[in-house]
This record gives C-alpha cells, structure tokens and sequence, in this order.
C-alpha cells in the first residue's frame, strides 16, 4: 500500500504533537491504520507503560501504534488535517476540538495524596509541594485536590504550607531531587514533602540521598513523604520507607484506551466516552508487596 493511501491518527499528551492523514479515500481494512502516540517527553519512564498499552492493543486489533516524541506543539494543526486527537495524561484547553481526554482524574488523584500524606503525618506541620511547570492544569487540580484532601480528613488547620511552594521542576528528574534538598535546608522545621508527580522517584538513590538528614524522624512518624505515580523504583522507594503513600495512575491502561478509542472513532465512528478515567491505585506499606509483585519486583 503506498504511503498516499496510509491513515494516521493521533493520541497526544500535553498537546505537544501534531502528525498527518494521508489521502481522502476511506480505508476498509484494519491493518491500513496506524496509531501515533506521541507524550510530551518521550524520556520521561512514566510514559513507558502508555508505550507498551498502545503495542499491545494495537498487535490485539491488527493495527500500527507509532510511539514517538512531540515534534509540533499545536494539536489544532492536526485537526485542520483532517486526524482525530485524543488527549493522555494531561488535556488540551477548553476548545481545542479533540474527541475526548483518557487518563486520571487529577482532582480526585491529589484528594487521595492529601488524605494520605494526613494519614501518614497527623501530627501536621511544614510541607513542600513539588510540581512540574507552574501552567499545567493537571497538576494544579492536583494540588487543588491536596489542599482539600487535608480538609476532608479534618486537620488542614495542622498544615501550613512553606513560602514559594509549590516548587516547580519542569518535569526535570534532578531539578525535582534539587527542590528537596533546598526545601530541607531552607525550613529546618520542614515536616514533609508531597510530589504530585513523580519525578524525584525516578532517581532511586538521589532521592534518599536529599533525605537522609530526614531519616530518623521518618521512622518515628515526624516526617513523610508522599507522591504521584507507582513505577517499579518508585514502589520499591516505599517498600524501604522513603515513601508512606504513593497515588498510581494507570500508563498502561492510557496507552490501551487511547488506541481503542480512536480505533473505534476511525472504523465504527464511535465517539469515546469525554472523559474517559482510567482510574486510581493507592499504595502504602500495607499492600506495597501486592504492586511489586505485578510489576515483576
């Protein structure tokens, strides 16, 4: 089949992609499709589960998933073109025109991380918050969702959040693991750290390194750490106490939603559910064995 006769459609992250449909003439056989998913950084290990949804769902209806890194930053390109968007792991603005977004509800994501990080620290006292860029709206309604996640378990008025936090890394791994370690030198009183996404984790080492002036209070319950996502080395972070609670999003679940929607949209006109949650894991001490056991640990 020549490339004039190939269809290309489009599930994107952050709004950063932008890919081509070639041809007019309708395509019949499934085999003819090609999925390109494209995350806002293709370096980023979170974005390996999505990867590995996407092949497997795609193998599963005979289709092309073509995982690949941004390349234009406006989706309405895409669209213009003719190729159906769908949004992962963070949304476009109001407006843009895509089908639909598939991934966490952020709001009720950060809920759960504040009431665990009330859980873990009820005591109260300092926090930090670490984030990715200042703008982005999933991780805002991720703090939003902190903030009253510490309402609902009753004991805000024990909390206070220290000056200039949140601190934004830019969803750069060693720029997160920085944050900590300034935190901590700057507010010796600090009594814990809430990531809504999971960037210091994913430097294993690093991070207990920027905590290890913090240790001893961390096992007598004075200090806590909570964060966003649960990959392999974040899991294992908590199995040896680095971490109380962490709040899992589901990449994999993204990669194969995604691809089965706009399968879906493409062959059967089939418009995917807006939006599409693909859920939330909460893990702590208590069933941390149970995650690392489905992530080969």
């Amino acid at each position: 089949m020549s490339v004039q006769r190939r269809i290309r459609v489009l599930a994107v992250a952050a709004a950063l992609a932008a890919a081509t449909w070639w041809g007019s003439q309708p395509i019949h056989a499934a085999k003819a499709l090609t999925f390109a998913v494209v995350p806002k950084a293709i370096n980023n290990p979170f974005f390996n589960d999505v990867r590995r949804g996407c092949e497997a769902e795609a193998k599963r209806l005979g289709v092309a998933c073509d995982y690949t890194g941004p390349t234009v930053t406006e989706i309405q390109k895409a669209m213009a073109a003719g190729i159906p968007v769908v949004m992962f792991d963070a949304d476009a603005a109001p407006g843009s025109g895509r089908l639909a977004f598939i991934g966490t509800n952020n709001y009720r994501g950060g809920v759960a991380l504040g009431m665990g990080f009330a859980k873990a620290l009820p005591g109260g006292g300092q926090y930090a918050v670490i984030t990715g860029g200042l703008g982005a709206e999933n991780l805002n309604d991720r703090i939003r969702g902190v903030h009253d996640g510490l309402k609902q378990a009753g004991v805000a008025s024990r909390f206070s959040e220290v000056s200039g936090s949140p601190f934004p890394c830019n969803d750069d791994i060693n720029r997160a693991v920085q944050l900590i370690e300034q935190a901590i030198t700057a507010h010796p009183d600090l009594s814990g750290i809430v990531a809504v996404g999971g960037w210091p984790l994913f430097a294993p080492e690093a991070f207990k390194q920027a905590l290890k002036s913090k240790v001893a209070a961390m096992r007598a319950g004075k200090f806590a750490v909570v964060s966003f996502d649960t990959l392999k080395p974040e899991l294992e972070i908590l199995k040896a106490g680095y971490v109380s609670t962490l709040v899992g999003q589901r990449p994999y679940q993204m990669g194969v939603d995604s691809v089965l929607a706009l399968y879906n949209y493409v062959t059967k006109k089939i418009k995917p559910k807006d939006p599409t949650d693909t859920g939330l894991d909460i893990v702590t001490p208590s069933n941390v064995d149970e995650f690392l056991k489905k992530a080969g640990g």
